[in-house]
């Protein structure tokens, strides 16, 4: 259950690693996102990436997407190129728990449209603690991610997930169930919404 107008999603992601070492990762990924109760496909991206190991806490990567959305009364796609710089950190605080960090910046800019190109960073601050032994559920988390428009010089988004459990259903395949508070400035003047969402991820490594 996504945004702010109780729509179940489907996202779906496939992903490929064409060359990696134990420095450097090339992979490009392929997704759709349905909405309207998974009836609509409202976007489509594509984006290949760059990842490099700069320290055992630290990755930096690069990504280029390119992304069509459409409205559901158009059968129109605005066409956005969207580029990424990440830096992701993580830290062992102990055995079983672990702090994560990852800092993007970006610049959207958009084909035949009105809409401003503008750059964008999105922070994510993220706890994971892993279990042994309880039955299938391998881990719990806790994360929040900020969103920052730097051309309007405003905090525009917050999605906190205050819980996580991650189950290993096999040697190839994960199952993560999590809730999260999106909370958006739909007008950009300090009127927050606030959607209470459901969402699970299952994901299978071939």
């Amino acid at each position: 259950m996504a945004e702010h107008d109780g729509d179940m999603r489907y996202w779906q992601t496939l992903a490929l690693n064409y060359y990696e070492t134990d420095s450097w990762r090339f992979k490009v990924h392929a997704q759709t996102r349905l909405y309207d109760d998974a009836n609509f496909l409202g976007a489509y991206l594509v984006f290949p990436s760059v990842e490099y190991k700069a320290h055992k806490n630290l990755d930096l990567a690069a990504t280029y997407l390119y992304e069509g959305i459409r409205r559901s009364a158009s059968d129109d796609y605005t066409m956005l190129h969207i580029f990424w710089l990440h830096t992701n950190w993580q830290w062992n605080l102990s055995d079983h728990l672990s702090f994560s960090m990852r800092n993007v910046l970006g610049w959207r800019t958009f084909e035949s449209s009105a809409k401003n190109d503008y750059w964008i960073t999105r922070d994510k601050f993220a706890l994971s603690y892993r279990l042994n032994n309880m039955w299938r559920i391998v881990a719990i988390g806790a994360n929040t991610e900020l969103f920052y428009n730097f051309n309007e010089g405003t905090l525009f988004e917050n999605r906190a997930v205050p819980l996580s459990l991650t189950f290993k259903l096999s040697e190839q395949s994960m199952l993560s169930l999590y809730g999260m508070i999106q909370s958006k400035d739909v007008t950009a003047n300090g009127d927050w919404e606030h959607a209470y969402i459901f969402g699970q991820t299952l994901s299978y490594k071939f």
